[in-house]
């Protein structure tokens, strides 16, 4: 009875063995997380008290200064993610601005007539 080459090759070990253990080993990789995760927060922890102690100054390029038109952003409050309301104030009128991203849509509503009465309210 003699074995073809396949029938051998069946009853041969692989050459090279698979890998059934992990690479890293649990302990290192949580070791190896907990270390990052600390160092990421004492990074943190330095940017705030660097801001803090007034040695890093963020420019707040998002607002913008008051426009020689007249128009003044009294106020802003954001609704939700994609909303926001503004109250602006033009040629002695407030307006009510609400914008929405997620629709891409904007309702603009008066709201009051604004009086300089000089100081004194009555």
């Amino acid at each position: 009875m003699s074995l073809s080459y396949f029938q051998l090759a069946w009853m041969v070990p692989a050459a090279i063995p698979y890998r059934t253990d992990a690479p890293v080993s649990m302990g290192t990789f949580a070791l190896a997380l907990l270390i990052t995760l600390c160092l990421m927060g004492l990074l943190i922890a330095a940017l705030l008290f660097v801001r803090r102690r007034g040695w890093i100054t963020w420019s707040n390029t998002s607002r913008s200064p008051v426009s020689s038109e007249g128009i003044e952003v009294k106020s802003s409050r954001r609704l939700s993610i994609g909303t926001t309301a503004h109250v602006l104030s033009y040629q002695g009128h407030a307006y009510l601005v609400v914008e929405s991203s997620r629709g891409i849509s904007t309702t603009v509503t008066p709201i009051a007539l604004q009086h300089d009465s000089g100081g004194e309210t009555s």
